[in-house]
């Protein structure tokens, strides 16, 4: 049996699972390990040996990168670090404010002392990681009236740029799901994912607070 996780979420800065005994690592590089969201590719982590078994499949299927797509994804990987340690340090500072803010039923952020994931994650990571998501209380705050007011962050499905953005599960990702089952896993109609990017937590914050009394 062969483990495969996908650890573009957590980033090579806060989770390596190789060290926990995952054979393959694989990433989107279109997203954080891009950075500027300027490239499209993909990235898989293992021995030599697998790695060749990918290397002829993918000569096969012709899966390839051509040489500007690899010199902008080195040249980004170069600020990783830099900008998924400032992302997070956000994240843990607007998952704290949403948690204590009466417009909101509920924070998902594994930072979170009360979240179930918390002592895991401190177990396995480095940090707690950019994405957090959260639920409005929809008999205050209308979710697509929130998302529509925002100024800074901007609504896109996409993630792990340099910048803020917001998405509702339920109208983007999820759609296809029936709203039972939706509702089943936890997606409801009031729930955004908020990725964060590289801008003062300050201005984040104060962008969220005004959206909301719209």
């Amino acid at each position: 049996m062969v483990t495969i996780i996908d650890n573009t979420f957590a980033t090579p800065i806060h989770q390596n699972p190789l060290q926990l005994g995952i054979d393959m690592v694989v990433h989107s590089g279109t997203k954080y390990l891009g950075g500027p969201s300027h490239i499209c590719c993909g990235v898989a982590v293992t021995t030599r040996e697998k790695a060749e078994r990918i290397r002829s499949l993918a000569r096969n299927l012709g899966g390839s990168l051509n040489a500007e797509t690899c010199a902008l994804l080195e040249r980004s990987i170069k600020t990783l670090a830099i900008r998924v340690e400032r992302q997070t340090e956000n994240a843990g500072r607007i998952a704290s404010w949403l948690e204590d803010n009466s417009l909101v039923r509920r924070v998902y952020y594994p930072g979170l002392a009360g979240s179930s994931y918390h002592e895991l994650a401190k177990s396995q990571m480095d940090g707690f990681g950019p994405i957090l998501s959260f639920e409005l209380d929809d008999a205050k705050v209308d979710p697509d009236r929130f998302i529509r007011s925002l100024g800074i962050i901007a609504p896109a499905v996409s993630l792990g740029g340099v910048e803020s953005t917001i998405c509702a599960p339920a109208v983007t990702s999820h759609a296809k799901i029936s709203a039972t089952e939706r509702k089943r896993i936890g997606i409801t109609d009031s729930l955004l994912r908020l990725t964060v990017g590289i801008e003062q937590a300050d201005d984040l914050i104060e962008d969220i607070e005004q959206a909301m009394k719209r």
